[in-house]
């Protein structure tokens, strides 16, 4: 049988693989998400659930008044996290 010991290495491994938080559909309020032709490069506040918040560059692919729809690569997979409007600022 193999080890049951957990490492540092397969913790961080399996953490870096949990999605981050989105926010529900109710969020996004009565005003329809703009889909953005271009995408436009930001930073973001992504929040992940068994760790802290971390702000990462991304693109926004849509917004609305209240939420923006993100595109983002974190450790080397690839979330589209929805998230508050002013978790995320324009990237220049």
């Amino acid at each position: 049988m193999g080890s049951t010991k957990v490492t540092d290495e397969k913790l961080e491994r399996t953490l870096t693989r949990v999605a981050p938080c989105t926010l529900p559909q109710q969020a996004f309020g009565p005003t329809p998400v703009e889909w953005f032709t271009v995408p436009r490069p930001v930073w973001v506040w992504v929040q992940w659930r068994d760790r802290p918040a971390e702000r990462v560059p991304g693109v926004a692919r849509g917004a609305n008044d209240r939420v923006v729809i993100v595109a983002v690569d974190v450790n080397g997979y690839h979330w589209e996290p929805v998230v508050w409007r002013n978790a995320v600022t324009v990237r220049e």
